[in-house]
This record gives C-alpha cells, sequence and structure tokens, in this order.
C-alpha cells in the first residue's frame, strides 16, 4: 500500500509559505496543480496516480488550502512557488504535469529556466477569452455574496452541468479549505490578465499539449496558439468530455524515453481503431481541418501553410480516418461541433 508522507513548508522568494508533499519513489513528475485543487482534496490523485506509479510532487497554491493565505497574485510569483517546491524536494531537473490552469507557472518556470527538460500540459489557457467574459464575471460575482453557490456553480461545472453529481460535501469542503479574497484574486489574473504570449517562445522544454474538444470551458484556440508558439511542442487533441489519462507513449515522454514528435505520434497509432470519440489530431491535422471548415480549397490551404496539394490531401485522408467522417462537408460538421466554429 502507498504510503503518502506528511505535508511540509517552504518558502517562496516573495517569504510565502507554500505546503507541498510527496507520494512514492523512483522517476519525479511535479504535479502543477489546476486551482480549485487542495492536498487536502487529494485531486492530484485522481489526475495522476492511476498512471504514473513512481513519485510524485505536489503542493497547494499560495492562497489556497495548507498555504498562506492574504498573499500577492501574479504568474511569476505562481512560478516562484513552483520553482520552490522543486527546490525543496531537491528535483535537479524538473518534469512538469501541469492541469488546466497549472499550465500557467509551468510555463512561465519552463521560460525561465533550462531546468524544467519535460512537460505535459492538459487544457492549457493562453490568453483572456473575451467571448466568456460574461460567464466568468457571473461566476466571480458570486464570491462575495455567497461563497458556498459560488463553490457549487464552480463543482457543477466542472463535473457537467445536468449530471448526476452530489456537489454539496466538495463545496462546502472547499469554503474551509479557500477564502474569498484570493480566490478573488487568483480568478482575476487568470480569467482577464494572463498572457503566456511572452513566454511561450522561450520555453526550450519538450512540450507535450493535450486538449479535449469537448472541454467547454477553454476554446480550442488556446492550445492550437499555445503549440504554435512553444518550439518543441506538440499538440494531441482528443474529443471526450474530459481530459483522457495520458497512454503509454505520453508516460515513456515524461520518462525520457522518446521526445515529443515521438509521443504525440504513438499516442495517434493507439487511438486509431478507437472511433470518432478517442480522435487525436496533431497541430497540423488541426490547422487543416479548420481551414476546412473555412470553405478552403486544398490549392488554398496549401498555399497558405506552404505544403504541397498532395501533402494537404494525404493529412486529409488521416484527419477523415481519425474523426471517422467521408467528405469535407461531414469533416467541417465535425470541426464546427469539435473545435469551434472556424477555429483561431
Amino acid at each position: 500500500m502507498e504510503t503518502q508522507e506528511p505535508i511540509q513548508y517552504t518558502r517562496s522568494r516573495d517569504g510565502t509559505t507554500i505546503a507541498w508533499t510527496s507520494s512514492g519513489s523512483g522517476p519525479a513528475l511535479v504535479f502543477v496543480p489546476p486551482w480549485p485543487s487542495t492536498l487536502e482534496g487529494a485531486t492530484w490523485r485522481m489526475f495522476v496516480r492511476p498512471w504514473w506509479p513512481w513519485k510524485v510532487v505536489t503542493y497547494d497554491r499560495r492562497g489556497f488550502g495548507a498555504s498562506e493565505w492574504g498573499v500577492e497574485h501574479s504568474i511569476e510569483r505562481y512560478a516562484d512557488d513552483l520553482e520552490a517546491v522543486a527546490d525543496a524536494a531537491g528535483l535537479e531537473s524538473i518534469v512538469l504535469f501541469g492541469a488546466a490552469a497549472g499550465c500557467v507557472e509551468a510555463i512561465v518556470l519552463a521560460a525561465r529556466t533550462p531546468r524544467v527538460t519535460r512537460m505535459l500540459l492538459g487544457d492549457p489557457p493562453w490568453k483572456p477569452d473575451k467571448d466568456h467574459y460574461a460567464t466568468q464575471k457571473s461566476l466571480m460575482a458570486l464570491i462575495d455574496r455567497d461563497f458556498l453557490t459560488f463553490w457549487r456553480a464552480v463543482l457543477q461545472a466542472i463535473f457537467g452541468w445536468g449530471k448526476e453529481y452530489d456537489v454539496e460535501p466538495n463545496a462546502e469542503a472547499m469554503t474551509r479549505r479557500t477564502n474569498a479574497a484570493d480566490v478573488r484574486a487568483c480568478l482575476e489574473l487568470l480569467y482577464f490578465q494572463v498572457d503566456l504570449s511572452q513566454y511561450a517562445p522561450l520555453v526550450q522544454a519538450d512540450c507535450v499539449i493535450m486538449h479535449s474538444s469537448r472541454y467547454s470551458i477553454l476554446p480550442a484556440a488556446s492550445p492550437i496558439e499555445l503549440a504554435r508558439h512553444i518550439p518543441r511542442a506538440r499538440l494531441v487533441i482528443h474529443s471526450d468530455r474530459q481530459s483522457l489519462p495520458p497512454e503509454a507513449p505520453i508516460v515513456d515522454f515524461l520518462r525520457g524515453r522518446g521526445d515529443s514528435n515521438e509521443a504525440a505520434a504513438g499516442v495517434g497509432r493507439s487511438s486509431e481503431h478507437r472511433g470518432p470519440h478517442a480522435a487525436r489530431l496533431t497541430t497540423r491535422e488541426v490547422e487543416i481541418l479548420l481551414a476546412v471548415s473555412r470553405g478552403l480549397t486544398n490549392e488554398a490551404i496549401a498555399q497558405q501553410l506552404f505544403l504541397s496539394t498532395a501533402t494537404v490531401a494525404r493529412h486529409l485522408a488521416n484527419i477523415y480516418n481519425k474523426i471517422s467522417v467521408r467528405n469535407r462537408v461531414e469533416a467541417a460538421n465535425w470541426a464546427n461541433e469539435h473545435l469551434g466554429a472556424h477555429g483561431p
């Protein structure tokens, strides 16, 4: 049976106390948590432990859980916290798995130091999403009005509206593990201020980006743009409602066996016969599919992407097979449903 080390504490660059823990032995993976996650809730077990049996290092974000409350919030401070945890865990080279908002500090730290060698990013943001401003502001208005109702709404959105899931116990727990001021500051930053465009080109780590096309909170443009700007990134898109646990090629990649190209290609090969709900599309295939949804011909796509028409045709054949469609019309409909109308 796995034994978990007790919660430990370290200080970030500005003196903020950060709670962290580790579990297991062997190759270390640092799990950079999404913003609602806390150590007490043990979210990392659901995200990581089913597919990573070795050492896991993770922590509570500043202002959350057992970390210090009433603190400054910025993406640079978040990266400081992540680096402080890696230092406290004695990691010379750093392998990261960033989930959702956790991708932000993962990218900032990777832009800052070559110690970050490999990253898996699940459903990462890119820039503020103006299309969702009204929804986000309505949600944030609940923070001061009714903190418990706020957490009910957040958790229901995470688990899926209309799904039969009792959010009440978790909502009540989150009101104890968090506070309104830090939650508001964190969401103001993540919803309205985060812009990774200046950091992404500086990342030298090998990187695999995974995105669920059914992840309604995040537009497909975010991971696509991020993959375009990180020099050694490969994008894998699937069409399940929630992010999938990484498959064997991704685990091998995180362990240092092969690069991101091999990992992304391996995931694509392993899912070829699973039907449309397990489709994995590469960055190039997504670009071509979005162009098809805009009505571009093969010749126009080839000119836009500096490819030959034969290469475009070959990519389209692969796309049709992966998403189980027969022609351009069905492909365009699939793109509009799963990737958002007309893409970025």
